[in-house]
C-alpha cells in the first residue's frame, strides 16, 4: 500500500510540475492561428449587485451562453470579456441565494458593451427586509465556497449570530475541522483538522502576523494570538484545507484567512454597532461584578463616482472570570497519588482594536489601498495557590523509621534507608503523603500585550490580465511578569482520598503543625519571586502577483506567477530573581544565635479566610495579601535578601531573524464542467538566531550565534469537477509544512544539577531542525441547496516527514563528548528531525435554512460538521502516539427567527487527545477529556437599527479533566464558569 502511494505521489508531482510548465509557456506563445484571421471583436464589461440590498456581488457566476466564456465577479461586482466575437448572446449569472438571471448582449466590433444586472430572490417577497444581513452574507460566503478551485471552508461573520466577549476563537470553534486550545476558559489557539495551533497559519487579509508572547502559551510560539484579534473588523473567514501554490506552505493543517471589510462591499453608508454587559455567574463573589463591551463600524464612500472608500472599526470589551482548580500527581504506574493542590485564580481582561481602510479606486482598472490597525490585550491575574507535595514518591518503612517518631519530626524512611514521602498501605482511592511541603502562595500576574499592523497595496488590470502589489510591516509587543510570594512549612501529612469522587478529592490533614486557617506563620519560611518576560517581534511583508488570462482558447486557461518575502524578527529575554525573606534580623526564619524568628509572615496575613474552592466546597484557610508584600519590599529592601545569584544575574537576550523569500508558479484550465489549478511554490529559508549557554554554577554565561538555511519545493494540483450547478466535487494533491518553534531554534543550552546524584541534565536546543514536511491528500463532495446551503463530506490524507520529537541520551567521556569532556554521565535531551506521522480522517459539514417548511416553521435554519481523524507517528525511541492532535470535533445548531424573534442552540465537542507523551511508559502519558459545552443566544428586533440580545456561553459549565492512564487517575479537574453576556445591536 505505501508503494502504491510513493508512486501515486512522484506522478502527482511530475503533472503538477507539467501543468506549471505548460502554462508559463502560454504566456509567451503566440495566439493561434485564427487570430490572424483579423475576426471582428468587441468586449462586454459589466457588474452585478442585489437589487434589493444594491450590494455590489463577488462570486456571481457569469457566462456567454453557447461559447467557452465564463467568469465570476470580483469584489465589487465587476466583470470583464474581452476579444468576444461580434453577435448577439445570452448573459447569463447565477448566485446562491438569488434566482439567476438571462440578458440579452448585443457585441460589436472594437466597442464595449456596459452591463449592468440586477439579481433579486422571491424570498425578499415573503420577509421585511432590512440593511443587509445574515442572509446575504452567509449566502456571499457559500458562493465564494462553491467557486473555488481547491477544497476550502467559507463563512461569513453574520453565520452564526454574536461573536462572545468579541474573541474570535469563539467564532472559529463552530467551523468544521477546527479544533480549539483553551486557557482557563478562553480561547486562545484554533488547530485545523486535529493538529495543534502551532502547526497551522492565521492570516490577515492573506499576511501573517506578528505573535510576540511571553510567559505560559499552550498554543506554542508559533501560532496566532486568536484571542487577541477583535472580530468586529471581520468580514468573513476562509479556512484553506488544500494549499495552493500562490499561499504561503507553512500550514501543515491548513490555514485560516481573516478577510477584513470594505466600504465597497456596500453600495451606501453602514453603520453597525453592538453595547452590552458580560458576567460569570458561577462565584457568588463574582455576582455583581459586569464588564462592559461595545464596538462600532462605518463603512462609507465619498466623492464623483464613490471612488474613495473608508472603513473604519473600534471594539473593547472587558470581562471578569475565574479558575477553579484541583491538581493532583500519578507519577507511578501503582495507585500513588502525591500532589494536592488547590488553585483560585481571578482574571480581568480586556481586549481594544481599532481597524481602518481607506481603498482609492483611479478607474474601474485601477486602486489603491492604505490600511491599519491596533490590537490590544491585557490580562490581570491574582491567584491564591494552596498546595501539599510529596516531599518524595518512595514508600516509607515504619519498622526503619517508626510513625510515632515521623509524626514528632523524624524522617520517614525506606526498607533501604532513603527519604520517603508515601505512607504504607496506599490503594486506588486513597494515599497519605508524610512529611509534605505545604505551601501557602498569593501571586499576580500582569500581562499587556500591543499588536501594530499597517499595509499599502495597488491593483491595476488590463485587458486579460492583472497586478496585485502589497507590503505590510506588522510589529507587536508582550510584556508579562508573574510575581508573588511564597510561604512553605515542612512536615505535616496530608491525606487525599478519591473514594467518593475522583474530580473533586478529600484532602485531610493527619498531623503536623496545622495548616488550617489560623496556621502558625512563624513555623514558616517566605521568598519573593519574580518571573518578568519581554517579547518584541516584527513581521515585514513583501508580496505581488501577476495573472494572466486566455479566454480565447478552446480551453480557457488562468496563469499566475508571483513572489513573495516576509522577514521575521523576535527579540525576547526572562529574568528569574527570587528573594529570600529575612525581616529585620537579616536572617531567615529562626535565628541560632537567639533562637527567635522576627520574620512576622503574619503581618501579610488578610483579615479573613480566602475562598474555598468551588463556592467554598472545600475549606477556607488563611489568605496572604501581597500588597503590603510589594510596599515593604520597596520601603525596606533589606528585609529581603537575594537566593543565591538569581537577582544578580540577568539573562542575555535570546533573538531570532527569519528570512523567506518565495516564488511560485500556478495555472488553471478549464475543461467545461472540470477545472485542474497546478504548478509549484518555491520557498527558501535563512535563520539568524542568538542564545546563551547557562550554568547554574557558572555566572559567566555564554552568548552563543548560529545562522542556517533550507529550500523546498511545494508541488500542488487540484480538480473541481461541477457536473450540475448544485454539485462540485474537489481531489486534489497538495504540499506544505510547519516551520519548527522560534524557542526551540535559538541556540540555548541549559545545565542543572541534582545535589542528590552529583550528576545532573543539559538541555539544548536545535537551530539546524527542518520544518516538518507534508504530503496531503484530499478528496470532497459538495451538494449545494437554495436559497443558501450545503451538504458535504471529505476524506483526506497526510504523510508527513522530518517530525520533530524530543531525544535523550547520556552525555559521553571524553574530550569529544559535544562539551569539552564536561558532563559525562549527564542526560542530555533536545529536539530533533527524525520522525514520520500519519494523519487520515473524513469530516462532514451540513448547513441550511429550512424555506421549504410551512410557516413559521420556515424560520428554522440548522448546522452539524464532523471531522475525524487517526493518526500514528514512528520515531527512533519506538513511540507511535501524536501529542496534542484531536481525533474527534463535532458541532452542531439550530436556530430560528421568526417577527423579529430570534434563537439559537449549539453544541460544541472536542474528544480527549494526548497532552504530553511519556515515551518511557504510555500508561504515564497525560491526556485531556472529553469537552462538551453548549450555548444559546436569544434576540428580538425592536427597530431595523435595534435589537435587544442575551448570549449564554458555557450554559452546563463544562471543563475537561485532565488524567493519567484512566479517568479515575485525575490530575486537573477544574471550572470557569458560564457567562451571561447581554445587550444591543443594530445596523443602519
Amino acid at each position: 500500500m505505501n508503494e502504491v502511494f510513493r508512486c501515486l505521489i512522484r506522478r502527482l508531482q511530475s503533472l503538477a510540475l507539467c501543468v506549471a510548465l505548460a502554462l508559463s509557456t502560454l504566456i509567451v506563445s503566440p495566439s493561434p492561428s485564427l487570430r490572424a484571421q483579423a475576426v471582428a471583436e468587441g468586449s462586454v464589461n459589466g457588474s452585478v449587485r442585489n437589487t434589493q440590498t444594491s450590494a455590489f456581488l463577488e462570486g456571481v457566476v457569469v457566462s456567454l451562453d453557447g461559447t467557452a466564456f465564463t467568469t465570476t465577479t470580483v469584489r465589487g461586482g465587476g466583470f470583464t470579456f474581452n476579444r468576444v466575437p461580434v453577435g448577439n448572446y445570452t448573459l447569463k449569472t447565477f448566485y446562491t441565494g438569488l434566482d439567476p438571471k438571462d440578458t440579452p448582449v448585443a457585441v460589436t466590433a472594437g466597442q464595449t458593451v456596459n452591463v449592468s444586472v440586477g439579481l433579486t430572490s422571491d424570498v425578499y417577497k415573503l420577509e421585511a427586509f432590512t440593511v443587509g444581513g445574515a442572509r446575504e452574507g452567509n449566502a456571499a460566503s457559500i458562493t465564494k465556497q462553491r467557486n473555488a478551485l481547491n477544497v476550502v471552508n467559507v463563512v461569513s461573520m453574520d453565520a452564526y449570530g454574536n461573536v462572545n466577549d468579541g474573541n474570535i476563537g469563539n467564532f472559529l470553534q463552530k467551523l468544521p475541522g477546527i479544533a480549539v486550545r483553551k486557557e482557563a476558559g478562553e480561547i486562545v489557539g484554533v488547530g485545523l483538522r486535529g493538529t495543534p495551533p502551532e502547526l497551522n497559519s492565521v492570516m490577515l487579509d492573506g499576511v501573517r502576523t506578528a505573535a510576540a508572547i511571553a510567559g505560559f502559551t499552550p498554543q506554542g510560539d508559533r501560532a496566532a494570538l486568536i484571542d487577541q484579534i477583535p472580530s468586529e473588523f471581520i468580514k468573513e473567514i476562509e479556512v484553506v484545507k488544500g494549499n495552493t501554490p500562490e499561499l504561503p506552505a507553512d500550514s501543515l493543517g491548513g490555514s485560516i484567512n481573516l478577510v477584513t471589510k470594505s466600504a465597497f462591499d456596500y453600495p451606501g453608508r453602514v453603520v453597525s454597532y453592538r453595547t452590552g454587559l458580560s458576567q460569570n455567574t458561577y462565584r457568588d463573589s463574582l455576582a455583581k461584578k459586569f464588564g462592559p463591551n461595545a464596538a462600532v463600524t462605518v463603512l462609507d464612500a465619498f466623492g464623483p463616482g464613490r471612488r474613495l472608500g473608508v472603513a473604519l472599526s473600534g471594539s473593547y470589551s472587558k470581562t471578569y472570570s475565574f479558575r477553579d482548580r484541583i491538581q493532583m500527581q500519578h507519577a507511578e504506574l501503582d495507585p500513588r497519588n502525591t500532589n494536592a493542590r488547590a488553585l483560585d485564580d481571578s482574571y480581568v481582561r480586556a481586549r481594544a482594536g481599532i481597524g481602518s481602510k481607506i481603498e482609492y479606486r483611479f478607474d474601474p482598472t485601477a486602486r489603491f489601498y492604505v490600511d491599519a490597525s491596533l490590537n490590544y490585550f491585557s490580562s490581570d491575574l491574582d491567584r491564591v495557590n494552596w498546595q501539599g507535595a510529596a516531599s518524595n514518591r518512595l514508600v516509607a518503612d515504619y519498622n526503619v523509621v517508626s510513625r510515632a517518631a515521623i509524626e514528632a519530626g523524624a524522617v520517614p524512611r525506606t526498607t533501604s534507608g532513603a527519604a520517603a514521602g508515601v505512607a504504607p498501605g496506599y490503594t486506588d482511592t486513597y494515599t497519605e503523603m508524610l512529611n509534605i511541603n505545604w505551601t501557602n502562595q498569593v501571586a499576580k500576574e500582569n500581562k499587556r500585550s500591543h499588536q501594530y499592523k499597517i499595509g499599502v497595496g495597488g491593483e491595476k488590470k488590463w485587458t486579460d490580465s492583472k497586478l496585485d502589489v502589497s507590503a505590510s510591516f506588522n510589529p507587536s509587543s508582550y510584556d508579562n511578569n508573574f510575581y508573588g510570594f511564597t510561604t512553605t512549612l515542612a512536615g505535616p501529612g496530608l491525606a487525599i482520598d478519591t473514594s467518593r469522587d475522583s474530580t473533586r478529592p478529600t484532602y485531610t490533614q493527619t498531623y503536623g503543625t496545622s495548616i488550617a486557617y489560623g496556621t502558625d506563620f512563624n513555623r514558616y519560611l517566605a521568598q519573593r519571586f519574580e518571573q518578568p518576560d519581554i517579547t518584541r517581534e516584527e513581521v515585514s511583508s513583501l508580496r505581488a502577483d501577476f495573472e494572466k488570462k486566455f479566454s480565447d482558447l478552446r480551453f480557457p486557461v488562468t496563469f499566475k506567477t508571483g513572489v513573495n518575502y516576509r522577514h521575521q524578527h523576535r527579540w525576547y529575554r526572562t529574568y528569574r530573581p527570587v528573594w529570600n525573606y529575612v525581616g529585620a534580623d537579616g536572617v531567615r526564619g529562626t535565628a541560632p544565635a537567639t533562637g527567635l524568628n522576627d520574620d512576622n509572615i503574619a503581618q501579610f496575613r488578610n483579615g479573613s479566610p480566602g475562598y474555598g474552592l468551588f463556592n467554598n466546597r472545600y475549606p477556607q484557610r488563611d489568605k496572604l495579601n501581597l500588597n503590603p508584600v510589594e510596599a515593604q519590599f520597596r520601603s525596606t529592601p533589606a528585609y529581603f535578601a537575594p537566593n543565591g545569584t538569581s537577582v544578580a544575574f540577568r539573562p542575555p537576550a535570546s533573538i531570532a531573524s527569519e528570512s523567506v523569500p518565495a516564488t511560485y508558479v500556478q495555472g488553471n484550465v478549464k475543461f467545461g464542467a472540470l477545472s485542474v489549478l497546478g504548478g509549484v511554490r518555491y520557498e527558501a529559508t535563512n535563520v539568524e538566531a542568538q542564545g546563551v549557554f547557562s550554568d547554574s554554577l557558572n555566572p559567566n554565561q555564554t552568548v552563543i550565534r548560529k545562522e542556517g538555511d533550507y529550500a523546498k519545493y511545494f508541488p500542488s494540483i487540484h480538480f473541481r469537477y461541477e457536473p450540475r450547478r448544485d454539485l462540485v466535487m474537489h481531489a486534489s494533491y497538495s504540499t506544505s509544512s510547519a516551520r519548527p518553534a522560534i524557542s526551540v531554534i535559538v541556540p540555548g543550552t541549559t545545565v542543572s544539577y541534582n545535589s542528590s546524584t552529583g550528576l545532573g541534565s543539559v538541555s539544548q536546543n536545535n537551530p539546524g531542525l527542518k520544518p516538518q514536511y507534508t504530503e496531503n491528500f484530499d478528496a470532497s463532495l459538495e451538494y449545494y441547496f437554495e436559497p443558501a446551503g450545503v451538504l458535504s463530506a471529505g476524506w483526506f490524507h497526510k504523510d508527513v516527514k522530518d517530525f520533530i520529537q524530543g531525544s535523550t541520551r547520556i552525555i559521553g567521556t571524553g574530550a569529544d563528548n559535544g562539551f569539552g569532556g564536561n558532563y559525562a554521565g549527564f542526560d542530555f535531551s533536545t529536539r530533533t528531525n527524525l520522525g514520520q506521522a500519519k494523519i487520515s480522517g473524513f469530516e462532514f459539514n451540513y448547513n441550511q435554512r429550512l424555506t421549504g417548511l410551512p410557516a413559521p416553521f420556515n424560520g428554522l435554519s440548522v448546522f452539524a460538521n464532523y471531522t475525524k481523524l487517526t493518526t500514528s507517528g514512528k520515531y527512533s525511541d519506538g513511540a507511535n502516539v501524536l501529542a496534542n492532535f484531536v481525533p474527534k470535533t463535532y458541532n452542531a445548531g439550530l436556530s430560528y427567527d421568526w417577527r423579529g424573534f430570534g434563537a439559537r442552540v449549539e453544541y460544541h465537542y472536542k474528544s480527549a487527545y494526548v497532552r504530553d507523551v511519556d515515551n518511557s511508559n504510555f500508561l504515564l502519558s497525560t491526556t485531556v477529556g472529553d469537552d462538551p459545552t453548549v450555548d444559546l443566544n436569544f434576540s428580538y428586533k425592536l427597530r431595523p437599527w435595534l435589537t435587544v440580545f442575551a448570549d449564554v456561553v458555557n450554559v452546563y459549565n463544562n471543563s475537561p479533566d485532565w488524567f493519567i492512564g484512566n479517568r479515575n487517575r485525575i490530575v486537573v479537574s477544574e471550572l470557569y464558569g458560564t457567562r451571561l453576556n447581554i445587550g444591543i445591536s443594530g445596523r443602519f
